[in-house]
């Protein structure tokens, strides 16, 4: 498949990030994949991803080894709809159950690289899922997942993936959910001047549509401070063609930058947890929004 080199998107993507960041562009993302709506969610924006960057796309499907173990036990039975009674599991009903799974996710995977005419890769593995998901996407630049899998105990939060994912803190990550996009839309970038934020900054303007709305949310110590700041970040956006707008949060209020958040229900949320604002602080707010969050 032929590729285009933008030189004009790798210079807005070098432009603001610091001496040792450059060189460092997404040309490798891996997308984890269950067919669930975050899953494929995630999948939408894997291939938005590496069309815009010329990126190559890895799937990865991973047959959980603990269904099988569980499958051993004695006691293990499943309860069908129609049943009267629980049933023994099956193990070859299983067994065509995850391949049919992982067929599928192929399936999505292919369609939506097609769509967005990006290379593809797809993998199968056998495993702990956290566990296989980070050891596959070592070699990747950006890895994406779903907020959440198919698990209903997770709905609202972070799935065991995506929370291992984060502990690690290995690489950029995208934690995607459905009704988004991760290229459309406003976009909202947490900034303190710190060099993690001018890397959240940098990628915000590639991401950015000309004419699509992009907000700093400018954390500073003191009123003076934010401005300066507000001063500073108009010369580095004025090559952008999206519409920047400024807001004003103390730096160190953290519950306050939660609920701000929430209600202003942005889009896409870019931050670093190489900011000032305490590592900490930064991954609860990954794991309390319920918005895609892009952590670089």
């Amino acid at each position: 498949m032929m590729k285009r080199t933008n030189h004009a998107l790798e210079v807005t993507m070098n432009l603001f990030l610091p001496e040792q960041g450059k060189n460092k562009l997404i040309r490798h993302i891996t997308v984890a994949l269950d067919c669930s709506p975050h899953s494929i969610a995630s999948l939408t924006a894997a291939a938005e991803l590496a069309r815009l960057m010329h990126a190559d796309l890895t799937g990865i499907f991973v047959e959980d080894i603990n269904l099988f173990r569980i499958m051993d036990l004695p006691f293990s039975h499943e309860i069908r709809m129609y049943a009267s009674e629980p049933e023994k599991i099956d193990p070859l009903q299983l067994e065509r159950s995850v391949k049919m799974q992982a067929r599928e996710a192929e399936a999505a995977l292919q369609r939506i690289a097609e769509e967005f005419m990006v290379e593809y890769s797809f993998r199968v593995l056998r495993g702990v899922v956290p566990a296989e998901v980070m050891a596959a996407s070592l070699g990747a630049d950006l890895l994406v997942l779903g907020r959440s899998g198919r698990s209903p105990s997770c709905r609202k939060k972070l799935g065991s993936t995506a929370r291992k994912a984060l502990a690690e803190g290995k690489k950029p990550l995208l934690f995607m959910r459905p009704g988004y996009s991760a290229k459309t839309g406003a976009l909202l970038v947490l900034y303190d001047g710190s060099e993690g934020a001018n890397l959240a900054l940098s990628t915000a303007l590639t991401l950015a549509e000309p004419e699509g709305s992009l907000h700093l949310l400018i954390l500073g110590e003191s009123f003076e401070e934010s401005l300066e700041m507000e001063r500073e970040l108009s010369e580095k956006t004025s090559l952008t063609e999206a519409v920047v707008e400024y807001h004003h949060l103390p730096l160190k209020n953290g519950n306050t930058l939660i609920r701000y958040i929430r209600m202003a229900g942005f889009g896409l949320l870019i931050l670093s947890d190489r900011m000032k604002l305490p590592k900490e602080l930064v991954h609860e707010l990954v794991r309390e929004i319920d918005y895609p969050v892009l952590l670089v």
